[in-house]
């Protein structure tokens, strides 16, 4: 999956404590816990429509 083409969906709450769910552009990288420009702090990031649940996922090797 090429994720440079695709926009990011992330649950946002602002400091008065509301939250909304905003759409970001593609190449954005956001991740839990940012906090953006208008002071909103990112506190999810749900999995899209467009993911491959086939994809590789890297090994982690313990020695």
């Amino acid at each position: 999956m090429d994720s440079w083409r695709y926009s990011m969906w992330a649950y946002i709450r602002y400091p008065d404590g509301s939250t909304e769910e905003r759409e970001f552009p593609a190449g954005v990288s956001i991740e839990i816990g940012d906090i953006l420009e208008d002071g909103a702090v990112v506190i999810d990031l749900p999995y899209s429509d467009n993911c491959d649940d086939d994809a590789e996922v890297p090994t982690i090797y313990d020695d």
